[in-house]
């Protein structure tokens, strides 16, 4: 009862928040708040177990289960996701449509929950939709704006795309298992065929990869900066776009079994973290590069989940979920201070101004670049060496090489914001004061009065402590097992990762000495004393010479443009102005008219003259004989 009441509080928040926002005003922010923090101590203390909730029919059971997968997933949407609303008291305070933001977010972690709860395919599909529907809510939330609307469309149409083929690979599970129970289906997976355990492995991966923003549908996530920060934080860290990850890790029984679904994943994510990585390195805005390194990362658990590496795949999520949400916390700092500054070009020198953000990013730079001690060093170990030990040495190599890129635009971002001399508009003196111009901009959505400091400053600084030490609880050995380790012992079982081609030091060392490789060019191009000397024009010249083909994002967006969405306008004129007045409005009216001229010829015939009719009757009885002689004469 406790894990139906910890999905439903969320969602009674969202009602609440929705319906009585108005009267409310800013309780809306607490309220939703204590929702989503009383559903984490439900889910805490429910423990494993399964609730049935109804049956519609045999095989047609419907019921939520709690196991040690599901509730690492649950945990952690609930408490990050209490974080992160915590911080939106503050960071939304003075918006006019406060208590509708906050109703949007605690549906979207009730839609989480329902996704990551479900013990059947039917459930995860509506929390999977859900998901999709709450996320288009927030990423266009300041509607006012063209862009948010656009990026919001983008996000829920490229979902769809994902939904469908889910929806198709549940049609084949039914077809062929006549249940929508998860246990049902992985126990019936020995009998599928090669080809049928294929095409259900790669439909369910079409949602995974829109979902998760995988290549080549991962054009919607960077757009989706749009909304406010802490929406970023939330899909991007800890939620929406791990689901992908969620799906494959509990859907092990069946890529075991398939490895040609086993090399389709890994490399879509091995080629997902490497472009991601490297286009994280062209990008100038604040969120979008923060944006591009959560693509990454989460093809880097998918790579992981892909080729069977489980544990190292979702210890990533449990890490990320950490250091990713301080570093989009940690930019909304400064966002909010600057005026709703993105550009880390107009950024510079705000180390001194704003030690909590600062010391906020530098923990979580170096957690995502992997710095021995820190949460991602060991999550990002685990995913590389079993790459190598699952036969993938490619895999291998890319993950190292996307750890180099990593840490140099991730340090990139670091130096420009931190370091130097502040470069923007804001007077440097009145650092967290809207200037003026903002003020009276009427598109901007950022408060003229500022909230406690406490509101936004105590999530991020709680964030700092499982992003410095969470990864310890996955640091083991082969006499003593992490607890991990032991957490997960019976989940994926009949996974267990075979021994390394080479020595889990020797992976160490070499990413270590890729990592260290990224930090030194990152510092000698933007934190030595000669890098700071005309920093503006050096950046302005840097930003001119960008190679277009990552400035357009390898032109993927402009691809889509060209072959779906002006070709189902070149779709709609052809049928529009074509085939449907031309071609269909042309048979009814053809029909219309040859009916019209029968009936004129038969019209003619009804005379009403007994001599017309007795000449008719003669003509016909003359045909007759003409052919019953000549048909006669045949035979």
């Amino acid at each position: 009862m406790m894990l139906l009441l910890a999905l439903l509080v969320p969602l009674a928040g969202a009602v609440l928040c929705w319906a009585f926002g108005p009267a409310l005003r800013n309780g809306a922010g607490w309220l939703a708040t204590l929702a989503v923090g009383v559903s984490f101590v439900l889910v805490a203390l429910s423990g494993s177990g399964h609730v049935a909730l109804f049956s519609w029919m045999p095989g047609f059971d419907f019921g939520l289960t709690l196991d040690r997968l599901s509730l690492l997933w649950a945990l952690i949407i609930t408490g990050v996701g209490f974080l992160i609303h915590l911080y939106s008291i503050g960071y939304m305070d003075g918006d006019g449509a406060f208590a509708r933001f906050f109703a949007y977010m605690n549906f979207f972690i009730f839609a989480m929950l329902l996704l990551v709860l479900s013990d059947n395919w039917v459930g995860l599909l509506v929390g999977w939709g859900l998901v999709g529907l709450a996320s288009y809510f927030l990423i266009g939330f300041w509607f006012e704006r063209r862009s948010a609307v656009a990026a919001a469309q983008k996000a829920f149409v490229i979902n769809v795309v994902g939904d469908v083929g889910m929806m198709f690979a549940i049609f084949l599970i039914v077809a062929n298992v006549h249940s929508i129970s998860f246990s049902d289906t992985f126990s019936a997976a020995s009998s599928f065929s090669p080809a049928l355990l294929y095409a259900i492995c790669f439909s369910l991966f079409i949602g995974a990869a829109a979902k998760s923003a995988q290549v080549p549908l991962h054009t919607w996530l960077p757009d989706a900066m749009e909304g406010p920060t802490p929406v970023s934080a939330l899909i991007h860290a800890a939620t929406m776009v791990t689901a992908g990850v969620y799906l494959v890790a509990r859907c092990a029984p069946l890529w075991d079994q398939s490895a040609s679904a086993q090399m389709l994943v890994g490399t879509i994510g091995a080629l997902t973290a490497i472009a991601a990585a490297i286009l994280g390195a062209a990008q100038w805005d604040i969120k979008r590069i923060l944006a591009y390194s959560t693509m990454s990362q989460i093809g880097y658990m998918i790579m992981g989940v892909g080729v069977g590496a489980y544990e190292g795949g979702i210890a990533h999520f449990f890490t990320h979920a950490f250091f990713k949400a301080q570093l989009f916390l940690a930019s909304g700092l400064i966002i909010h201070a600057l005026s709703n500054e993105q550009d880390v070009r107009l950024m510079g020198g705000l180390a001194k101004r704003m030690p909590l953000a600062f010391w906020a990013m530098l923990t979580g730079v170096l957690a995502i670049s992997g710095i021995p001690g820190f949460s991602g060093f060991f999550s990002k170990d685990q995913i590389i060496g079993g790459a190598l030990a699952h036969g993938h040495p490619w895999m291998y190599a890319v993950g190292i090489a996307t750890a180099g890129i990593t840490a140099y635009y991730m340090f990139r971002l670091l130096f420009i914001t931190f370091l130097g001399e502040y470069r923007g508009n804001v007077d440097p003196a009145r650092l967290g004061i809207a200037r003026e111009a903002a003020a009276n901009d009427t598109t901007s959505h950022e408060p003229e009065h500022r909230p406690a400091a406490w509101l936004m400053g105590l999530p991020v600084a709680v964030l700092i402590v499982p992003t410095t030490l969470a990864g310890w609880l996955l640091f083991g050995s082969e006499r003593s097992p992490s607890p991990w380790s032991r957490f997960f012992a019976e989940q994926f079982s009949a996974a267990l990762t075979p021994p390394p081609a080479i020595s889990e030091s020797v992976t160490t060392i070499v990413t270590l000495c890729v990592i260290a490789l990224g930090i030194a060019v990152a510092a000698l191009r933007y934190a030595t004393q000669s890098a700071r000397v005309n920093a503006v024009a050096r950046l302005r010249a840097e930003s001119e010479h960008m190679p277009k083909v990552l400035v357009n994002a390898y032109y993927v967006d402009a691809l889509i443009n060209l072959v779906f969405v002006k070709g189902a306008r070149f779709l709609g004129a052809l049928f529009g102005r074509v085939i449907d007045p031309h071609v269909i409005d042309a048979a009814v009216r053809e029909s219309a008219a040859s009916a019209q001229g029968l009936g004129s010829l038969v019209r003619e015939l009804q005379s009403g003259l007994v001599r017309a009719y007795a000449f008719l009757i003669a003509i016909g009885v003359g045909c007759f004989l003409v052919y019953y002689l000549f048909t006669g004469a045949g035979h």
